[in-house]
């Protein structure tokens, strides 16, 4: 479990840090992980901190939350005008979410999933031989810096209210360079999946420390999603039961088809609002909020981790070298994303795009589970 003594001296430190701070870099280094540390103690699960928090929360509708964020810097991660979002790439994203919207529809509820009991012990066993079978000794390595140390993982029984959707978490210590994961059990076979996928955000931040002023946002999804596809394979060829990896692939499935669809919503909604029924794409520049700019670019995330996957599963060590050199690499602020130098174009990403859906219809069967249906 996450060491709470040692996250409240990091926190103290940091705060006195920033006090005399000058340099632009250094304090938003600093205003990061004082953000995190702040972050953790919230949803540490414990009655302390976590338990405390939802009580005051309730008591003061929410304004004790907002009164723990006083003296942290706002990191602005959106343009509020979106000016590094050109019309040619709104084009590119537009087309990208109405593609994947028109999939077809995918009906799923977590509630599907069957109860079983998920050992702290054996998911993170499956975690490690998941990272060894993949054959990356970087990858590897890094995993190991969590998977191996206790107070790097936490398991909450408590979930910070407004946090309750959110099975797992990862908050990156950009002073002591150190990557927290946090889950709330569910007791099905998707806490091997939120185990895994909090592992391989540690794993980003770990091979490359980003932060927002620098790198292009609405990206750092793509190594954890990626794996996301290759541990559900994983988790099958180890004899896993298939109805419940079927559920996790409609799942992975539904999540871009609703944000998708979504977006699409927000879009149609701006637009008539603003009584725009033959419109540019100035008018959509016109309705786009940090949130919708979120999710067209997640959406965008997603492909791309897709498109990584499909590369590792046809020639792996090509894929996995493309994933590294995706870590690896600043996406500048100042320029449009472009993903040719791993190979995935915007031709190539709005081809992918068109078969989000089919991770999971290949493999279909879900005899005794009449509520799931494509």
């Amino acid at each position: 479990m996450w060491n709470i003594k040692e996250i409240n001296l990091k926190k103290d430190y940091v705060t006195e840090r920033l006090k005399n701070c000058d340099d632009l870099k250094e304090k938003e280094k600093l205003n990061l992980s004082l953000a995190s540390y702040k972050a953790l103690l919230d949803n540490s699960g414990t009655l302390r901190y976590t338990g405390l928090y939802n009580t005051m929360d309730k008591l003061t509708e929410n304004k004790f939350s907002e009164k723990q964020q006083d003296g942290i810097e706002k990191l602005e991660l959106f343009s509020k005008n979106g000016d590094y979002i050109d019309n040619d790439y709104l084009q590119f994203l537009v087309d990208l979410c109405n593609n994947i919207a028109r999939t077809k529809e995918i009906t799923f509820d977590d509630k599907d999933f069957s109860p079983i009991n998920t050992d702290y012990k054996n998911m993170l066993d499956t975690s490690y031989d998941f990272y060894n079978d993949l054959g990356d000794t970087e990858i590897l390595a890094n995993a190991k810096k969590l998977l191996l140390d206790e107070s790097s993982i936490n398991i909450s029984k408590l979930p910070r209210r407004g946090m309750d959707e959110h099975n797992g978490l990862s908050f990156n210590d950009y002073v002591f360079n150190k990557a927290y994961i946090t889950m709330t059990k569910q007791n099905n076979i998707f806490d091997y999946q939120v185990l895994n996928h909090e592992v391989m955000n540690g794993v980003d931040f770990y091979i490359k420390n980003k932060v927002p002023s620098e790198n292009y946002v609405g990206f750092n999804e793509v190594p954890a999603y990626t794996m996301d596809y290759l541990f559900i394979d994983y988790l099958s060829s180890k004899g896993m039961d298939e109805n419940e990896i079927q559920k996790l692939k409609l799942k992975k499935d539904n999540y871009l088809k609703t944000l998708a669809t979504s977006a699409k919503t927000q879009i149609r909604n701006g637009l008539i609002r603003n009584n725009k029924y033959q419109f540019t794409m100035d008018d959509i520049r016109e309705i786009l909020s940090p949130e919708l700019t979120k999710q067209l670019l997640e959406l965008e995330a997603g492909v791309v981790s897709y498109g990584l996957y499909n590369q590792i599963k046809m020639n792996k060590q090509r894929g996995l070298d493309n994933l590294k050199k995706f870590m690896q690499n600043i996406l500048p602020k100042s320029q449009t994303p472009n993903f040719s130098f791993i190979d995935l174009d915007n031709e190539t990403l709005l081809k992918l795009s068109k078969q989000i859906g089919t991770y999971s219809k290949d493999t279909m069967n879900l005899q005794d589970n009449k509520n799931i249906k494509r």
